[in-house]
């Protein structure tokens, strides 16, 4: 007799499985397009400054709160896509000067798994821990924040954030 708890694991093991052939596949084929060579390359030195910006103001301005320092790193222009956030700098302030500062560390509480830039573009990738709320079981799962940069500030900013309940 199976278990239904025994089919629910290997089905997830099944999804975890597919989805880094799915990747797999995904870079062969980028890959043999020629396209894959140059994501690999180091990254040149504007687009190294722009990742250390981009760290920097995500440890200072949202990690730690000092909205104080927003403009230090964002543009008057900027453009939030969050749909939890309202779209520009000062939705952005309100959001984030909703909780007090703190002290500003010299790293991050948690490290992203990934971070890397191309062009104006920044990409961090963070891991998560959590569980599932109806059985206990425990799972990871990975979220992003991207963010363009132009002329030494933060334009825009996307995350993989869902519309809040």
């Amino acid at each position: 007799m199976k278990s239904w708890y025994g089919s629910r694991v290997r089905a997830s093991f099944l999804v975890n499985v597919s989805a880094k052939v799915l990747v797999a596949a995904v870079f062969v084929a980028l890959f043999a397009m020629g396209c894959v060579l140059p994501l690999l390359a180091a990254p040149s030195a504007q687009e190294a400054k722009n990742q250390e910006l981009v760290l920097n103001w995500y440890r200072e301005v949202i990690v730690f709160g000092h909205v104080e320092l927003a403009s230090k790193y964002m543009a008057n222009s900027y453009i939030e896509h969050d749909p939890n956030i309202p779209g520009n700098l000062a939705g952005f302030v309100k959001h984030y000067g909703a909780t007090p500062a703190r002290p500003i560390q010299a790293k991050l509480p948690i490290a992203p798994v990934q971070a890397f830039a191309k062009g104006d573009y920044v990409t961090i990738v963070w891991e998560r821990d959590d569980k599932d709320p109806k059985t206990s079981t425990p799972y990871k799962y990975d979220f992003y924040d991207i963010v363009r940069v132009k002329d030494g500030k933060i334009r825009e900013h996307w995350d993989s954030a869902r519309v809040a309940p």
